[in-house]
């Protein structure tokens, strides 16, 4: 199967300082070749261990890895930890994606709506961006196949688990026909899973990258919604054929992610109280969106919307045939901030719908600024 590259990859080469640092590591040998400043000259950080102050590895700490490829296999995809790569936020491994495969005018397909900071990614690179429908359940199984083989996509970048912005979930049969497509075409398979580990609903079906048998895959993850945000800790997991131009992208970009980071996440995925923390995030923010539901239906009563079993966003058309483009700057004037669900489709955008997070508001808050909005959308 031949995979193809953006062009800028002929152009790739490692960072020979990134390379002998890596065999620099550990006991026996002295680096005199890295930039790394003395250990000694370090302020004490309480409650970090030794070490982590120091530059690291470009894919990440050996620890945090295997930490990450444990928590893959929890998740039911398995990937070796010489495969993972720890990045700045999963919003890195999107960059590392495009500027792996697109240029300008490359075709990637996308569903329709989704992320916008994907849209702004890919179109930043050129991609000629093709629409990929979904529905409640993601999209109708028996279109993905004839969809991937009109586009001939040089990689599908998908949200099959709390996606956003519509808060689905694909179902078995939609994850299934992606993978058969994507086999079948040999189709690269880009999956962002940010919110995986918050759902409340229902157990999600297997990740579409464990259920490839041919097509090359980059799997997203995050820490972002299940532990501390400010961290902007991610990773990437991806099959062999696509590991080593990710890693020397990664050297190209930034070296190696924040190592603090890595220490404090590493800390929580092996703190025996991590699933007991997390079900108390995941009853927080199912006490959050049971109130978000209420107050939606008062104020928006005409309003369609599928509640989300996990996720941040509520997806709803407040007014149908409506840009809610139109309205954003006089509810922002009001004191509410909402993001317009035209800036979420690739191309021609459905007018109506709302991007709603009921994740952050107290409900109080949330019930008082839906009310503002319907208001606002009353008068203009």
């Amino acid at each position: 199967m031949e995979i193809m590259f953006s062009e800028r990859i002929e152009r790739l080469a490692p960072s020979p300082v990134r390379e002998i640092l890596k065999a620099a590591t550990g006991g026996g040998v002295v680096s005199l070749a890295g930039g790394l400043p003395a250990e000694e000259t370090f302020p004490a950080l309480e409650n970090l261990p030794g070490g982590w102050c120091q530059y690291g590895l470009t894919e990440g700490d050996p620890a945090i890895r295997a930490a990450i490829g444990r928590h893959l296999e929890e998740r039911g995809l398995s990937c070796p930890p010489e495969r993972i790569l720890v990045t700045s936020g999963s919003q890195q491994g999107i960059d590392l994606a495009a500027k792996l495969f697109v240029d300008k005018g490359t075709p990637v397909l996308c569903e329709s709506p989704t992320y916008m900071a994907a849209l702004q990614v890919l179109r930043l690179f050129g991609a000629d961006l093709k629409e990929l429908p979904i529905g409640a359940t993601g999209p109708v199984p028996e279109s993905i196949d004839p969809c991937v083989a009109e586009a001939r996509p040089r990689m599908a970048y998908v949200i099959p688990t709390y996606q956003n912005p519509t808060g689905c979930v694909w179902s078995e049969e939609a994850r299934a026909a992606l993978a058969q497509a994507a086999d079948k075409y040999g189709t690269p398979v880009l999956e962002d899973d940010p919110y995986g580990e918050i759902g409340f609903g229902p157990k999600v079906p297997r990740p579409v990258c464990a259920r490839l048998r041919r097509a090359p895959w980059i799997f997203l993850g995050s820490f972002s919604k299940s532990f501390v945000p400010g961290l902007r800790m991610g990773f990437l997991a991806a099959s062999e054929e696509l590991f080593v131009n990710i890693e020397r992208l990664k050297q190209a970009a930034d070296l190696h992610s924040c190592r603090l980071s890595q220490a404090l996440v590493l800390d929580d995925l092996n703190d025996p109280r991590r699933p007991a923390r997390l079900d108390a995030v995941r009853a927080e923010y199912k006490r959050r969106r049971d109130a978000f539901d209420v107050s939606i239906h008062k104020h928006f009563p005409k309003a369609e919307f599928v509640a989300p079993e996990g996720g941040l966003f509520y997806w709803a058309r407040l007014s149908p045939e409506r840009d809610l483009r139109e309205i954003a700057a006089a509810a922002l004037a009001a004191g509410v901030a909402f993001l317009p669900g035209e800036h979420c489709y690739a191309g021609k955008p459905e007018h109506g719908w709302a991007r709603l997070n009921f994740s952050h508001a107290s409900p109080e808050d949330a019930d008082r600024a839906l009310g503002i909005l319907a208001r606002v959308m009353d008068g203009i």
